[in-house]
């Protein structure tokens, strides 16, 4: 249908008023108008169904209108071909006779020049008429070229009505499949053959049709190149002729015939130019015939392929539905046998049990007649009697057993046919995905319980197979019994005894080999039962296989697209004719409002219409007061929310949020409820109706999300926006982009509804579908373009789990827009259950990311709450050691809890994509390139296993493989976090409450870490398959190379362990070396010790030094030490005085402990002073080593005031004079010469 129909539907409803209006005011004149039911706008009445026939294949439905169409279409072309014709024959005549006067003509012209020289002789005028003569013959030549011309465009306009004639009848027997469909199944395979050459001949067409434009291009071409050559050619047959006259001048016999002659090669000339004109665009309009010729023959291919695969396609679903009720029927045939198996084995089972309990009672008679009897020989025929009662009950369990199997071997055919025909009928039926998930679930439980039943019978076989070879035993036994007993009874002297002692014993061989048989054929049931129940399992896994094909088939199912250039070109034709039809249309309303006014002058409609009126009256009323209410309730509510301090987030933002919504929206939502209850108060739903309804629905819908939008992103919102966490995000750009997003959408949705509820074209419904789709998928990216959004939503990278989590969006987020563009190019390329699917897939992905966002988010609070709780109860604070410790420990736990969530989660989301792509990508349903893809990939994949699986030959019948390698070195990798981990765990939790010196921790967890990493070592190994037994040759030549090539590395790695457990020096321990060199014992290594030195430089010394060398330790066994400060006073100071100050500086150091007691000692008189010392003890090295610069520091200042001065050395010096020495007396010449001469001397 096109837009020209689809507003001509709209005529009998469509009202135009004036744009100066009030809009609401226009949507109730226009409801009053175009939905009051008068006669032109009723509702339609149901009709009888047609009869349609869907074309799976081209996607298009056939109708008996559209034979009308074509039939229609195929007068309009042979009435066309008609006149074409009638006017083609009738130029062929004038053009055949003009031929034939031609010929005549040149004839003429002819004999005028062969007889013209016989006259006179003027080559000029002999070339002027061999000019006419060619000309002449041109022309007849280009008549019979323009008429062969003509005759091939008859036959192609003979050929085109054909073609519409074919099509005609082909839409008729696509119409007629049902009829086509009573045809025996046995046809389906040669109607496939028949598609697939119907399928062939399509592309032979479309290689024509290339062929035919080439032909078109060519004759367009050349039709240009025929104009300019025309025209070239007359204007130089102008001047020729015009240079050939002046030549010829007065010799000619007549100048008025040569020009006569001129004028008629110049007339024949232009003839010819427009002929060849006219046959080139003659030829040119055959192409263009021929080659909508060819696209409608393309058209009546795909058509005739698309029908043949219809039918073939039912047909083959009718062999398929012919087999589902063969099925069904051997179905109620083995329940019939099974019910008659059932009757008869109930019947004679009543029968075995009879026997049974009547053996059993003439056992318990024999039994009972053997104690009375005294006979010897009776007693042995007794026992020969009891013994034949106990072998027919024996008989009578056997029969018994077989019946029940018998009963089961009927029960699991009748199973497995109603398993056949089930599947059968699930097969028959076109399945969704979920569908097909469903069935497949259904289909592993069937298969666990036939393995569970197979088993049983697997358990009964062996024990019937024992029972067996103990029956054929006993019945060998017995025969050889009976000789013996033969010989037994010879001997007695009753007669009858001996007859009834043989007959009783043949009678239990009969018995044993009775027994012997039943169970054979118990036997041989329970193996039928068996391979009952295994063909079963086979047709599951089967079924299972097949379902997932054609999940795989469901899931590339292309739907091909019916947008073409003819649909870009149909739109544009009519939007172009709108401006005309909206004339029409304008034109039309005084009609329709006559047709108003006659409708509600009638009495039968009168007071129908003013009650319905009064109705929507009364509805427009309520909403005009509802909605000022509404508005004034909201505005105050908003007021007096913002004015409450101190509120919640729902009273302080979310419901002011929510009032606004509503404030703003109420007038969409108040058009779209208005549009919704008129249909109702009139009882009219014409197209205009519908297209209106859910213009003004999707107007309401994009009013109230603008209306969030606004609330949630805004900028002009400040700080009261509903989204604050995402206030500091960019949110002028989410705004932005959601806002294009919504109009773009509200549009799209209304363009679509309203063409789609008038019935318009279904290719330009389907292109505005894609232009939404490409719309959206660019408005996407562009609003994910900023990654910074995501890191913003993210907390600070503070942590390493927060960096990996920066590195990993980092890298994937390429990927996923990547991602992102392909799903959108596999909708748009038809391949919709593929987009769901993925679609699906992905919001899986998000919603596990989401809920173990929130989890982790619960659990992390849970984890402060906990740490805040402990640090109230106990007092503590996070600047002490305990609260750091704690904090630590809460630290560990969390980055446990990032990492356990992450890796559950990324181990889920693998799994979610790995069936996914199994399904879609696995199945030989998919295209072949994936398929062939996936098969490499599964190949290589199988290739790497393989060697990772092969078998290393040890001794004693072990072997390893690569894969238990890397098992083994991921466990021994695991035992170093888990090593790390104890060690921190220690520290933390059990030697802290132990408080342990440090040395100690440090050589309690470097032994607990050897020992976890020896285990894992030996677990590893165990692993691998390598015994340690297979290591000894190895160890020998390891422990050879390491005699001399590693004796430094292990004589360290030994005396690291000494220092372990010896503990000469411990970590923290202030020791000097041989060399002086003074540090703190930082960390012990295998093979060295680390040291910090007071300048904070750290030292790595290997650990046989401290075994071999002399070691200074300060610390050790404690760090208690004794320092002094010695100085000397002068001579004469009171020394009372200097030891009571001394004692009092040390006693005020705090530094300084009390025990031992610090004590002052006089050392010696020196030279120059009274030398004392004061000695005293501290804590550590450290503090001794500030203690004497702080007591230097206090000495001084005491001394200065208490008046004592230090004792320094003093020297006296006596001068004597000496004789002057031989450079002064040199000097004091020097000074007389100057004097005497006036100038000083150069030189000495």
């Amino acid at each position: 249908m096109t837009l020209k129909s689809a507003i001509r539907k709209c005529k009998s409803t469509f009202v135009l008023l004036s744009p100066s209006q009030n809009s609401f005011v226009l949507c109730m004149i226009v409801c009053l108008f175009g939905l009051c039911p008068y006669p032109n706008a009723q509702a339609q009445t149901a009709e009888k169904k047609e009869i349609e026939i869907r074309l799976s294949e081209m996607g298009v439905t056939i109708k008996p209108a559209d034979i009308e169409k074509a039939r229609i279409k195929e007068e309009e072309i042979k009435l066309t071909a008609s006149k074409s014709l009638d006017k083609m024959e009738s130029l062929i005549s004038d053009l055949e006779r003009d031929a034939r006067a031609m010929s005549a003509y040149i004839d003429r012209l002819q004999q005028e020049r062969d007889n013209y020289p016989s006259q006179e002789v003027n080559s000029k005028y002999l070339e002027l008429l061999d000019k006419e003569i060619a000309t002449g013959k041109e022309k007849r030549d280009t008549d019979n070229e323009l008429i062969e011309t003509y005759k091939d465009r008859i036959e192609v306009l003979q050929d085109q009505s054909k073609a519409y004639d074919e099509i005609v009848v082909l839409l008729r027997s696509i119409l007629r499949l049902e009829e086509a469909l009573l045809t025996s199944h046995e046809q389906a395979p040669i109607v496939r053959k028949e598609a697939d050459i119907a399928r062939s001949y399509i592309t032979a067409m479309q290689a024509s049709i290339k062929e035919k434009e080439s032909v078109m291009s060519f004759f367009s071409t050349r039709l240009v190149e025929i104009k300019v050559k025309v025209s070239e050619e007359e204007r130089d047959l102008a001047q020729y002729l015009e240079t050939l006259k002046a030549e010829i001048g007065q010799s000619a016999p007549s100048v008025h015939a040569v020009q006569e002659k001129i004028d008629s090669i110049v007339l024949w000339k232009k003839a010819i130019g427009s002929q060849w004109i006219m046959i080139f665009e003659t030829r040119l309009e055959t192409s263009r015939i021929r080659y909508d010729k060819a696209q409608l023959e393309l058209r009546n291919a795909e058509f005739n392929a698309a029908f043949l695969a219809e039918k073939a396609k039912r047909l083959e679903e009718k062999v398929k539905a012919e087999e589902v009720v063969k099925k069904q029927a051997d179905l109620e045939v083995a329940k019939k046998a099974e019910e008659q198996s059932r009757k008869i084995a109930e019947m004679t089972k009543a029968e075995v049990e009879k026997a049974l309990q009547e053996a059993v009672k003439k056992g318990e008679e024999v039994a009972v007649e053997q104690i009375l009897t005294a006979s010897p020989e009776k007693k042995r025929v007794l026992e020969l009697e009891a013994d034949v009662h106990r072998q027919s009950g024996l008989v009578a369990k056997r029969k018994e057993e077989l019946i029940t199997d018998g009963m089961q071997r009927f029960k699991d055919v009748t199973e497995y046919k109603e398993l056949e025909a089930n599947i059968g009928l699930l097969l028959s039926r076109s399945l969704t995905t979920k569908e097909i998930d469903e069935s497949v679930k259904k289909m592993e439980a069937e298969k666990k319980r036939f393995l569970e039943a197979i088993k049983a019978v697997e358990s009964l076989i062996p024990l019937v197979q024992e029972e067996k070879k103990l029956a054929s035993d006993n019945c060998v036994k017995f025969k050889e019994e009976q000789s013996k007993i033969e010989e037994e009874v010879a001997s007695f002297s009753n007669k009858e005894l001996v007859r009834q002692a043989r007959e009783y014993s043949d009678t239990i061989v009969r018995a044993l080999e009775e027994q012997d048989g039943l169970i054979s054929a118990r036997l041989e049931r329970l193996t039928e039962r068996l391979k009952i129940k295994k063909y079963s399992l086979t047709l599951l896994e089967k079924t299972k296989e097949k379902l997932i094909n054609m999940k795989a088939a469901n899931i590339w199912t292309r739907i091909e697209s019916s947008i073409s250039v003819q649909t870009v070109s149909e739109l544009y034709k009519d939007m172009a004719g709108c401006y005309g039809r909206l004339e029409s249309l304008y034109s039309n309303i005084p009609l329709q409002i006559k047709n108003f006014i006659v409708y509600i002058s009638g009495k039968r409609h009168a007071v129908t219409f003013w009650i319905r009126l009064c109705g929507l009256t009364g509805l427009i009323a309520g909403f005009y007061f509802s909605k000022k209410h509404i508005r004034r309730w909201s505005a105050f509510k908003i007021q007096a929310l913002y004015e409450t301090a101190d509120a919640p987030y729902y009273r302080a933002r979310l419901f002011p949020s929510l009032l606004f919504v509503l404030q703003k929206s109420i007038h969409a939502m108040w058009l779209a409820i208005f549009s919704l209850s008129v249909p109702g108060i009139f009882s009219i739903n014409t197209p205009f109706i519908k297209a209106t309804r859910y213009v003004f629905i999707f107007f309401a819908v994009y009013k109230i999300l603008k209306c969030f939008l606004i609330e949630s992103f805004s900028p002009e919102k400040g700080d009261k926006k509903l989204v604050t966490s995402l206030a500091y995000i960019s949110p002028k750009h989410i705004y932005k982009s959601l806002n294009i997003i919504l109009l773009f959408s509200f549009v799209s949705f209304s363009l679509i509804a309203v063409l789609t509820i008038f019935g318009y074209r279904n290719d330009v419904v389907e292109l505005l579908w894609f232009l939404y789709r490409v719309g959206i998928s660019i408005l996407i990216l562009w609003l994910a373009a900023q990654k910074t959004l995501i890191f913003k939503l993210l907390p600070s990278a503070e942590t390493q789990f927060v960096k990996l989590i920066h590195r990993i969006i980092t890298v994937i987020y390429p990927i996923f827009i990547t991602f992102v563009v392909s799903l959108f190019a596999i909708r748009i390329l038809g391949y919709q259950v593929l987009f769901y699917v993925l679609l699906k897939t992905c919001i899986k992905s998000f919603a596990f990311v989401f809920i173990a966002f929130w989890v982790w988010k619960y659990l992390y609070h849970q984890l402060v709450h906990v740490r805040e709780r402990r640090f109230n109860r106990e007092n503590l604070s996070k600047d002490t050691v305990a609260g750091k410790r704690f904090q630590t420990i809460t630290t560990i736990y969390h980055v446990a809890l990032n990492y356990l969530i992450s890796i559950v989660v990324a181990i889920i989301i693998i799994r979610v994509w790995i069936g996914t792509f199994r399904d879609a990508v696995g199945s030989s349903a998919a295209p072949y390139l994936v398929h062939k893809i996936f098969r490499h990939i599964g190949v290589v994949l199988g290739t790497v296993g393989s060697g990772l699986r092969y078998r290393f030959i040890l001794e004693e019948g072990r072997y390893t493989t690569p894969i238990k390698i890397i098992v083994a070195l991921v466990v021994l990798f695991i035992s170093f976090f888990i090593a790390r981990q104890i060690k921190k765990l220690l520290d933390e939790k059990v030697f802290y409450k132990l408080r342990l010196e440090r040395g100690l921790k440090q050589t309690l967890s470097t032994l607990i870490r050897y020992i976890v990493i020896g285990i894992a070592a030996l677990i590893g190994l165990n692993i691998a398959g390598i015994p340690l037994r297979s290591l000894a040759f190895f160890a020998g030549a390891f422990g050879i190379g390491i005699g001399f090539g590693m004796q430094n590395i292990i004589s360290n790695f030994v005396s690291g362990i000494i220092l372990l457990f010896e503990r000469p020096i411990r970590i923290g321990d202030v020791i000097t070396l041989e060399d002086g060199t003074l540090g703190t014992i930082d960390k012990f290594n295998a093979r060295s010790t680390t040291l910090t030195t007071p300048d904070g430089i750290t030292i790595t010394v290997p650990n046989s030094k401290f075994v071999e060398n002399r070691i200074t330790n300060w610390t050790n066994p404690t760090s208690r030490m004794r320092g002094s400060v010695k100085m000397g006073v002068a001579y004469g100071s009171d020394i009372a005085l200097v030891k009571k100050c001394l004692m009092e500086i040390a006693r005020q150091n705090p530094n300084v402990r009390t025990y031992p007691e610090p004590f002052v000692r006089f050392s010696e008189f020196g030279d120059s002073a009274l030398i004392f010392e004061l000695f005293f003890w501290a804590d550590d090295p450290g503090k001794r080593w500030f203690t004497m610069s702080e007591l230097n520091f206090a000495i001084d200042e005491v001394f200065k005031k208490n008046h004592i001065e230090y004792g320094f050395p003093r020297r006296n010096i006596h001068i004597r004079p000496v004789a002057p020495s031989q450079t002064e007396i040199v000097q004091d010449h020097l000074k007389e010469e100057k004097t005497e001469t006036g100038h000083t001397p150069d030189s000495l």
